[in-house]
């Protein structure tokens, strides 16, 4: 992750757009704290500091020792579903391809609810749909995808107020699909692969320009189906 986090087109158009949506949230504002749960090696984190002072916590020691190879040092060792933090601490919340990986995804939102602040936003993405489910999967240890409707009754339930779902990737939605076909069928049952494979830079450049475009798209309405799912939320207030 930490070699390919700045220049891979997934993880580049993923970041772009959480760093145009906290923009949208922090216009007008004089500071705000962001925490980044599940920051991995830090490239988030890293973009987010531009916007406001930025915490991060992972369960991996290696991911935190990357983030401070990055100069990143407001980090902590934690699991998204016991958060080492106060009531209403953060102003905005990340989880950027985290819930899949918890074993209790309803704990782990509630957590996350407990240290936003009451006008504050939660800002995740999931992969999206259960038949896309492939030996990437496996390897990056998942226990689940979702589908959008499932992802806004599980913040509904654990009580988060959506402001909006939309899918994402999803000009690449039918290529990925066959990707992950073709992996199914050649998979390997003792030692899954991931389908990060590392493109000819033309390639890659043109998949980033390809969801650049895509975004612009995004901003303007909800898209009906891709590879990922975004969703924006905020603290029920009862």
């Amino acid at each position: 992750m930490y070699g390919l986090e700045n220049f891979y087109w997934w993880y580049v158009a993923r970041r772009k757009l959480a760093e145009e949506l906290l923009t949208d949230e922090i216009h007008g504002r004089k500071s705000v704290s962001i925490l980044d749960v599940g920051c991995g090696t830090g490239a988030n984190m890293h973009a987010f500091a531009r916007q406001g002072a930025t915490m991060g916590v992972d369960t991996s020691l290696d991911a935190l020792a990357y983030c401070q190879k990055r100069g990143i040092q407001t980090i902590a060792l934690s699991g998204v579903e016991t958060l080492p933090f106060g009531n209403g601490t953060f102003d905005i919340v990340t989880a950027l391809d985290v819930l899949e990986h918890t074993d209790d995804d309803l704990q782990a939102l509630r957590e996350i609810r407990r240290v936003t602040r009451k006008d504050g936003l939660l800002l995740a993405t999931v992969p999206a749909y259960g038949f896309l489910w492939s030996e990437h999967d496996e390897a990056l240890k998942h226990r689940r995808r979702y589908a959008a409707h499932e992802l806004r009754n599980k913040l509904t339930v654990t009580g988060f107020e959506v402001v909006r779902t939309s899918y994402f990737i999803t000009t690449l939605f039918f290529p990925i699909l066959a990707l992950r076909i073709w992996q199914d069928l050649f998979k390997n049952a003792t030692e899954p692969k991931t389908s990060l494979y590392v493109l000819p830079g033309w390639i890659n450049s043109t998949l980033i320009g390809l969801l650049a475009l895509e975004r612009r798209i995004f901003h303007r309405m909800n898209l009906p189906f891709g590879v990922s799912i975004v969703a924006l939320a905020r603290p029920r207030q009862n």
